[in-house]
C-alpha cells in the first residue's frame, strides 16, 4: 500500500485492522462502507499482504471533497462546482451499496462533520409555524449529518423511541432517510422518510430554504422516500419520537445437520416465507438471515442454516409466544431430519433491546454483488412458487449467497399510504417483506468475473423474485446497481413527477448519482466519466 506517497507499514496496519469497521470507514472523505469496486484495497490481492508496490488508484471517487461544516461552506462548493462544470457528489457516512457516493471527476460535499446539534421536543414545533402535519406529539430535531448512533444517544436519554436504520453508522439525515429508510421500530411507527416533519435543505443555486406541509410541499414530498442527492442539501430535519415500548422477542435457529437435509432445509424456508403475511398481521417485526451453502458457518458450526430475532412491541413474552405458536409449530415439524432451536425473550425498553438484538456491527468495506425485492402476500402465498425461489436464491455450491429476509413493513408503513407528502415507493404500501440476496467479491476481481456475479445477481436471484412480484419493486437503499428497472423499481408511479420537482428545483443538473432522479439523462463511461445519454 502506498502511503502520501511513502510506504508506512506501521499506518498499513492500522488500516488493515480499521477498514472493516463503519465508524472508521465514514472518517474519510472517500471512505465507503459497501463500494461497487475497490480501486485501492489495504490488501493486495495476488499477495494477500500489504504490498509497496500495490497499484492504487482514486477509481470512481471524486477528485475533490470539501469538509463542509457550516451552510456557507456548502454554498461555497456549489458555486465552485458550477462554474467549473463539475458533477456534485453529496456524501454523509458512505453508508451505501449503489455507488451512489461515487462520482468520477466530480466534488464531494462531505457532510460528516456537519453538526450543529440534536434538540429533543416535547411536542413538534415548527420553525415556521406550520400545523398542518396534524402531529402534535414529541420530535427531534438532527441539525446535521449525525450518525444513528448518536442520534439513538439523544433518544435514549430522552425516554424516547425514534425510528431510524439498524446500523449505528448510517447517517440520520442522508439518504436512508431520503430513499425510504426501514428499521426495527418501522412496522410499529413506519418508515423513516414518513417520520419527517420539517427539513431545511439548500439549494443547487445556493439559496436556503425550509420544507414542510405548509411551504416548498413539492420538495418536501421529494426529500420523503422520492431519492436522496437529486433536490438539495439537506442539512437538518425534524422527525418524530413516541414513548418508550416493552419488547418481546421470538428467536429460532434451525439448520440442516447434514448433506442430505439440504432439501429438508429449504422446505423449512419455504414453509416460513409463507408463514410471514399471518406473522406480519399479529404484529411481529425483525430480521432472519440465512444460508444454504455459507463460506463460514452461521451458528454452532452450521453452514446451511437459518437465524431470526422476530419481535413485537408492548406484548409480554407469554402473548409473544401464543402469538408465534403458529410459525414454530410449523418449523418443529422438521426437526428429525434438521437443528431446530427457539426461544422468547422480553425487554422492558426498546433502547436495551435494540443494543442486545437489534443493532447491526457487520464490517464493511467489502465488495458484493447485491440487491433487493419486496414481496406481498400474492407473492408468497403459494408453498412450490416460494419453494422455487429460495432453491434460486440459495445458489449453486461454490457461490457463498447470503440472505435477508426483513420483516419491516405492514402496520404503520401500510397505513401511511394515506399520507399526502410521502414519495416512498407505493410498493411499500403492501409489502409484507423485504428480500435482499448478496455474494461477496475480492477486491481486483478481474471485469469478467464482476461481471458474470453481478448477472447472476440481477438476471437469475432478482430476477426470479420479479417473476414472483411481478409488479412489486424494490427498496432502493438495498437495491441493485445494475438493475435495467431501476426506474419502475425504486420509484414507481412517483418517478415522472419527481423528475419534474428535480428539473425546477436543480435546473442545471448539478445534483447527480446512479438511479438517483434525473440520472437517465445521462449514461457513465468506463471509467465513470458522465456524457449525455
Amino acid at each position: 500500500m502506498q502511503v502520501c506517497p511513502d510506504y508506512d507499514a506501521a499506518l498499513c496496519a492500522s488500516v488493515m485492522v480499521d477498514w472493516y469497521k463503519g465508524e472508521w470507514m465514514s472518517s474519510h472523505p472517500v471512505g465507503l462502507d459497501y463500494p461497487l469496486n475497490i480501486t485501492c484495497p489495504p490488501v493486495q490481492p495476488a499477495s494477500n499482504s500489504t504490498a509497496a508496490g500495490g497499484v492504487c488508484t482514486l477509481g470512481t471517487n471524486p477528485v475533490y471533497a470539501v469538509n463542509v461544516t457550516e451552510t456557507d461552506d456548502i454554498v461555497a462548493a456549489l458555486k465552485f462546482a458550477e462554474e467549473k462544470n463539475l458533477r456534485v457528489v453529496i456524501k454523509s457516512t458512505g453508508h451505501d451499496v449503489l455507488g451512489r457516493s461515487d462520482g468520477f471527476g466530480g466534488l464531494e460535499i462531505w457532510l460528516r462533520y456537519f453538526r450543529n446539534g440534536i434538540t429533543p421536543q416535547t411536542s413538534f414545533q415548527s420553525s415556521t409555524g406550520c400545523t398542518a402535519s396534524g402531529w402534535t406529539g414529541s420530535a427531534m430535531k438532527l441539525a446535521g449529518a449525525y450518525m444513528w448512533g448518536e442520534s439513538y444517544a439523544a433518544a435514549k436519554e430522552n425516554n424516547v423511541v425514534v425510528v431510524g436504520g439498524g446500523s449505528s453508522t448510517v447517517c440520520s439525515t442522508g439518504g436512508w432517510m431520503q430513499g425510504g429508510g426501514h428499521g426495527p421500530a418501522s412496522h410499529t411507527f413506519g418508515l423513516g422518510a414518513d417520520q419527517v416533519l420539517e427539513a431545511e435543505l439548500i439549494l443547487a443555486n445556493g439559496t436556503a430554504v425550509t420544507v414542510n406541509a405548509c411551504q416548498h410541499q413539492d420538495l418536501y414530498y421529494a426529500i420523503r422516500g422520492g431519492g436522496p442527492s437529486s433536490y438539495g442539501v439537506v442539512v437538518s430535519t425534524i422527525v418524530k419520537t413516541y414513548p418508550q415500548v416493552t419488547v418481546a422477542v421470538q428467536n429460532l435457529q434451525f439448520a440442516a445437520t447434514t448433506g442430505i437435509s439440504k432439501n429438508a432445509f429449504l422446505d423449512a424456508l419455504a414453509t416460513l416465507y409463507t408463514s410471514i403475511p399471518e406473522l406480519v398481521d399479529a404484529g411481529f417485526a425483525g430480521y432472519g438471515h440465512w444460508q444454504a451453502d455459507g463460506q463460514s458457518a452461521s451458528f454452532n458450526n452450521y453452514t446451511t442454516a437459518y437465524s431470526h430475532a422476530i419481535y413485537v412491541f408492548n406484548k409480554t413474552a407469554e402473548e409473544a409466544e401464543a402469538a408465534g405458536k403458529g410459525l414454530l409449530d410449523k418449523i418443529y415439524k422438521f426437526n428429525d431430519t434438521l437443528f431446530v432451536n427457539s426461544s422468547y425473550v422480553a425487554y422492558g425498553d426498546y433502547w436495551t433491546f435494540f443494543e442486545e438484538v437489534s443493532a447491526d456491527n457487520n464490517p464493511v468495506g467489502l465488495m458484493a454483488a447485491s440487491g433487493s425485492r419486496l414481496l406481498d402476500t400474492e407473492a408468497v402465498s403459494n408453498f412450490k412458487s416460494v419453494r422455487g425461489l429460495v432453491e434460486t436464491l440459495a445458489g449453486k455450491t461454490g457461490e457463498y449467497v447470503t440472505n435477508v429476509i426483513s420483516i419491516v413493513s405492514g402496520g404503520q408503513v401500510w397505513a401511511d399510504a394515506a399520507q399526502k407528502y410521502s414519495a416512498v415507493l407505493p410498493a411499500w404500501r403492501t409489502a409484507v417483506l423485504h428480500q435482499s440476496v448478496a455474494r461477496i467479491l475480492s477486491p481486483g476481481v478481474s471485469d469478467a468475473r464482476f461481471k458474470e456475479v453481478h448477472d447472476d445477481v440481477t438476471f437469475n436471484k432478482i430476477g426470479a423474485m420479479k417473476t414472483l412480484a411481478p409488479n412489486m419493486g424494490a427498496y432502493m437503499n438495498e437495491g441493485d446497481a445494475f438493475d435495467p428497472d431501476w426506474k419502475v423499481d425504486y420509484y414507481g408511479a412517483n418517478y415522472n413527477r419527481l423528475q419534474c420537482i428535480k428539473e425546477y428545483y436543480d435546473p442545471g443538473e448539478l445534483f447527480y448519482c446512479p438511479t438517483c432522479v434525473g440520472s437517465d439523462k445521462w449514461q457513465e463511461d468506463s471509467v465513470g466519466r458522465l456524457c449525455r445519454a
